[in-house]
C-alpha cells in the first residue's frame, strides 16, 4: 500500500502512530526538503566532487565558440 503523507519532521512519529502504523512496522520514507531547497549546483560544489577539475587544463576558451549563447 502507498500513501504520501506531507508531515514536518518533528510530526513523522506521531503521525505515523496517529494513522494507525506500529512502532515494529517497517516503513519507506522519503524526504523531500521544498522549502530550503539548493540548486544542484550548489550541491555539486558543497560537495567537493568536481574539486579534481580545479587542476586539470583548460581546453576551449570563448575563442574557440562557434555561436555564443544568448538567453
Amino acid at each position: 500500500m502507498q500513501q504520501v503523507i506531507t508531515v514536518e519532521a518533528c510530526q513523522a512519529s506521531s503521525e505515523l502512530i496517529r494513522r494507525g502504523i506500529k512502532p515494529q512496522q517497517a516503513v519507506r520514507l522519503m524526504v523531500d526538503l521544498s522549502e530550503d531547497e539548493l540548486p544542484i549546483t550548489a550541491i555539486n560544489a558543497a560537495s567537493g566532487g568536481f574539486d579534481w577539475l580545479a587542476d586539470e587544463p583548460d581546453l576551449y576558451t570563448d575563442a574557440d565558440l562557434i555561436e555564443r549563447y544568448q538567453p
